[in-house]
């Protein structure tokens, strides 16, 4: 896998909105008419920041924004200060679902905060796999070469993806409603070299 240019930012947010097109907890920010968009510009923020630590794989099959120790994220506020940008979130956006955004990212952090140890540890921000390449082992061979070894914390919001995590290592640490949708914090612990 490699490192995401700066030129391929809208390409991979566009992708990523594509691969979580049916993933329902972003029902919670954007109305039927503004889902794609929004989430598409949601993503585009979160590869912003992650730009420094978002890699793919040659075809664009499998994107992973996977923070890793040292990575560093981008200062956000450089994006909310194009005025393109911040013309397109006001278009998919109101002061309600802005609020409620705010609300999720302190919850979310508590989580991490309590769980997620930087200077050890990978932080899965976002991963997904083209639906015509699910089921081809993707999403283990990316969490396998860009965390090897470490201990890798994330969170979702399906008990379908609880169940595939849990197949690949990762244990539930705890579960917290948020607006009808259930916050699952996960964790696989370091894999023991072999001798």
């Amino acid at each position: 896998m490699r490192k995401i240019s700066k030129d391929e930012l809208k390409k991979t947010s566009s992708l990523f909105a594509e691969m979580f097109s049916d993933y329902t907890p972003y029902r919670l920010f954007f109305d039927d008419k503004h889902l794609a968009k929004g989430t598409e510009l949601l993503f585009r923020c979160e590869v912003f920041c992650a730009l420094n630590y978002t890699y793919t794989d040659e075809n664009f099959e499998v994107i992973a924004s996977v923070k890793r120790p040292g990575d560093k994220d981008r200062d956000l506020t450089l994006l909310l200060a194009d005025p393109r940008f911040a013309l397109e979130a006001m278009k998919v956006s109101n002061k309600d679902n802005v609020a409620l955004l705010k609300e999720y990212v302190a919850f979310a952090q508590g989580f991490a905060e309590k769980y997620y140890d930087p200077a050890t540890d990978c932080y899965i921000k976002n991963i997904g796999v083209a639906k015509s390449a699910r089921g081809k082992g993707l999403l283990r061979k990316a969490l396998n070469e860009l965390c090897s070894d470490m201990p890798v914390y994330l969170e979702t919001h399906t008990q379908e993806n609880v169940s595939l995590y849990e197949h690949l290592g990762f244990q539930l640490l705890e579960s917290a409603p948020f607006h009808g949708y259930t916050h699952y914090c996960m964790k696989r612990p370091a894999l023991k070299k072999p001798l």
